[in-house]
């Protein structure tokens, strides 16, 4: 895995979220996170018998996966009497078989959070348990749910939409960086963008903007463009410009995907931010290409893995706007087609917030 961020000092992307400094994002309407499903790291990070701290959402989390390879994520201090349950000591701490154990008093708790055991209770263990989170492994990719009532999930994370068989893809490639003065739906409001791409990501043309389909949680909308436009060939489009799409997916406010189909080349990228604290998110970028024709193994070759490469690149050209700018709950819009764009996405967006504003 890949890093841009001197910051990340070792740290997998767990872990990234500790340590913050202050800064607020200006203009920011909503009181709470929005609910839905959130990456919080990889599952190739965290290996049978591994535990690690983490912080996500304001909230000191530990992320474990059992010897048995059951991933969980419990709230970080013991009830006993609060110790960090992601800090093993030298003697006491860790995974224990299929239970996380607390490093001062070898009280041991459950994928779920129960009390599975203490070592000096000869009666066995008590009824109290340790908060759980909701978390899914789909794709490789480890995702946490938010509900701002606390509530389980009411929907389920589909995965990377892959066109055709997934083994014809290359394996996810991953970066991981930050804290970003940023919020999680900033990547997705740019399907309602289509001019854009040629101030940001230096395209010849603007894209050409489809309606959105909402079906309950998830929301998709394509973009076609001309890619390679006002050049006579580049390492994208060796022939010259070539007509192609932007399939854009959302679930909720917290995930969402851009699926780059041009001829026989398709690019899928998932390009995420998830919170620490109410103004910094951590930012996980994970793409993946179909495979060359001649391609015998898993490392990505051609156009494929200049493709990959590009996305991780490119988004971070946007952490240039998003982290300097204030955010408009009511912009000044050129025209009605602009306007409809964004109202429609931000509503869509405002229904997992507690307090909507549009």
């Amino acid at each position: 895995m890949t890093t841009f961020d001197l910051r990340h000092e070792g740290r997998t992307g767990i872990e990234m979220g500790l340590g913050v400094g202050p800064q607020v994002m200006q203009g920011w309407p909503y009181s709470d996170f929005a609910t839905g499903w959130y990456v919080i790291g990889y599952s190739s990070e965290i290996l049978p018998g591994e535990v690690k701290p983490a912080r996500w959402f304001g909230r000191d989390l530990v992320v474990f996966r059992t010897e048995g390879g059951t991933l969980a994520v419990l709230d970080a201090h013991c009830p006993h009497m609060g110790a960090h349950l992601g800090r093993p000591g030298q003697f006491g701490g860790g995974v224990c078989g299929e239970t996380l154990q607390c490093p001062w008093h070898g009280w041991c708790w459950d994928t779920e959070g129960r009390n599975a055991s203490i070592p000096y209770r000869p009666e066995g263990p008590i009824n109290a348990r340790a908060d759980q989170q909701h978390v899914r492994e789909t794709d490789g990719i480890v995702v946490m749910w938010y509900d701002h009532d606390g509530s389980a999930p009411t929907y389920e994370w589909d995965g990377l939409p892959y066109v055709g068989d997934p083994a014809d893809y290359y394996p996810i490639d991953c970066t991981v960086d930050g804290p970003h003065l940023a919020k999680p739906q900033f990547p997705f409001e740019n399907s309602a963008d289509p001019h854009h791409f040629q101030y940001v990501h230096g395209a010849g043309v603007d894209a050409v903007f489809d309606d959105y389909v909402v079906d309950g949680p998830r929301c998709t909308n394509t973009m076609s463009m001309a890619f390679g436009a006002g050049k006579a060939e580049s390492w994208l489009t060796p022939n010259g410009p070539v007509d192609g799409f932007v399939d854009n997916f959302f679930w909720g406010a917290s995930l969402g995907i851009a699926r780059f189909r041009i001829d026989d080349l398709v690019c899928i990228h998932l390009p995420v931010l998830t919170p620490v604290d109410a103004d910094h998110c951590i930012f996980f970028s994970t793409v993946t290409a179909n495979k060359e024709p001649a391609a015998l193994d898993d490392e990505p070759q051609g156009r494929s893995a200049r493709f990959m490469r590009a996305q991780h690149w490119q988004i971070r050209n946007d952490f240039h706007i998003w982290q300097n700018m204030r955010y408009r709950v009511r912009p000044k819009f050129v025209g009605e087609a602009e306007q409809t764009r964004y109202a429609f996405i931000r509503r869509h967006f405002d229904q997992f917030y507690p307090n909507p504003v549009y």
